[in-house]
Parts: C-alpha cells; sequence; structure tokens
C-alpha cells in the first residue's frame, strides 16, 4: 500500500540490460515481513486471553478500534521507512495490480512484487510464531488470520472485500500520481487504512490484501476459504486500474 511507486526507470539497469529486481523484491518482501510479524504481536497482545492487554480491553469496540489505529501506523510508517522507498511498499497485490494496470509499474515487475509480497506474508507470521510461541496457535489468535466476528457468505465476504479495497487503491492511486503530496501520502493511505479497516471488519474481517491473510492462512492450516480475500481485492484492482487506464485524469 504504497505512498508512490518507484518510476519505470528506478533500480533499471542500461539499456538492453536486465531489470535490477533484486532490490524491489528485497525490499518488498522485507517489508511485508515486517507488517505481518506486527500483525501476530498485535492479535497476540489483543485477542489472547492470557495477555494483559486482552485482559483489561474487553470492550469488541474499542479492540477493533485499537487494532485499526496501529494497522494504520505500522502501514504509514513502512511505506515512508527507507525500504519502502525502495520499492514503494506496496505490501499488496492489489494494490501491484491496479498501479501496472493505471501504467505506473511495469509489467515485468508485478510477478517480482506479488512473489516478494506472498513470502513475505508467510516469513512474516512464521518468525511470529517462532517468536511468541505456541499462543499464537491459541483459537483466539490464529496467527493473526482475519474473520469477521459472525459467520458470512464467502460471497458476501468478497464482495466486501472488492468494496473497501476499491477505495483503499483509489487514495494509493491519487498519491502516486501526485508528487507535491508525497510528504502526506503514507499518512494519507495509513488513515484510509484505518477508517476503512473500522467500517468493514464486522462484514469481512478487513483484509484487503491478499497478501495479510495468507500467511495466517496457511500457518493456520488453512481453515476457511481463502478465495473472497484473494478475488475480492484483485478484482478491485482491476477495475480501477483500467478505469484509471482509461479515463482522463486531472
Amino acid at each position: 500500500m504504497p505512498a508512490s511507486a518507484p518510476s519505470a526507470s528506478s533500480h533499471d539497469s542500461a539499456p538492453g540490460q536486465p531489470l535490477r529486481t533484486g532490490p524491489i523484491w528485497a525490499a518488498e518482501s522485507i517489508t511485508t515481513l515486517l507488517m505481518l510479524l506486527s500483525m501476530t504481536v498485535l492479535f497476540r497482545l489483543l485477542q489472547h486471553p492470557e495477555a494483559w492487554l486482552a485482559q483489561h480491553v474487553t470492550s469488541p469496540s474499542t479492540r477493533l478500534m485499537t487494532g485499526a489505529v496501529v494497522c494504520g501506523l505500522v502501514v504509514a510508517a513502512l511505506i515512508s521507512s527507507p525500504l519502502g522507498r525502495i520499492s514503494g511498499a506496496h505490501m499488496n497485490p492489489a494494490v501491484t495490480v491496479m498501479l501496472w494496470l493505471a501504467g505506473k509499474v511495469p509489467g515485468g515487475r508485478v510477478p517480482v512484487y506479488v512473489s516478494a509480497q506472498l513470502a513475505g506474508s508467510l516469513l512474516g507470521t512464521a518468525l511470529g510464531r517462532a517468536l511468541l510461541g505456541s499462543p499464537l496457535a491459541d483459537t483466539h489468535v490464529r496467527y493473526a488470520l482475519l474473520s469477521p466476528p459472525v459467520s458470512r457468505s464467502s460471497v458476501l465476504i468478497g464482495v466486501g472485500e472488492a468494496m473497501a479495497t476499491a477505495v483503499l487503491l483509489v487514495v494509493v492511486l491519487h498519491v502516486a500520481r501526485r508528487p507535491e503530496l508525497e510528504d502526506v501520502a503514507s499518512a494519507a493511505v495509513g488513515a484510509t487504512l484505518t477508517v476503512l479497516i473500522i467500517l468493514t471488519a464486522p462484514l469481512t474481517g478487513s483484509s484487503l490484501n491478499p497478501a495479510r491473510q495468507f500467511g495466517p492462512w496457511f500457518m493456520a492450516g488453512s481453515p476457511g476459504p481463502l478465495w473472497p480475500y484473494l478475488v475480492g481485492p484483485l478484482a478491485a484492482a482491476v477495475i480501477v486500474g483500467t478505469a484509471a487506464r482509461l479515463l482522463p485524469s486531472r
């Protein structure tokens, strides 16, 4: 979820030489890893019955607000970090696909970004398990896996994820197209994410990011459907990215 995407020429080699994708892959995988590691710590503190914070913050709405604010701050910090400036800190396949379709990222880099994001998601969750131990596998924590508080149909989750992700992607595209917003871009994206989590968590769990859900889903033993959390955000990416390419921008 970037403040901006690296330009088509950033990290490129001389003409005729392969793109220098190594630094981009490394930066993107590490930022995604740090995002997932942060989420495992957050869920351990907020959801595990024996955690001090969980025992003192018992209101579901207060937990949701706390988690949403922390998520927004983590994403904003990673976007503005030195690593984020190398890759753009997409940390989200939907962001990468949207920026590619909008003409902001070369098509050859899409596999680089997506593979880095999925690897970072899995490694970040696994590192959280190694550092936090068995409490991360507790049924209340489930490796920071997201799900709605009450059972919802997979179709409803997918539609909700698509709609919320579309709003996030419009904000990302807006700041990516306007260099003068660079200083506030990370805050804008983080604040948008915070608000969307608060609004959509009761409906979908509010992932808005296939990479955010992939690592926890895999580490938790594949409980529940993954496809709504993949198809919804990616459908939003296709719609927003295609519209951005076809419609004139001011």
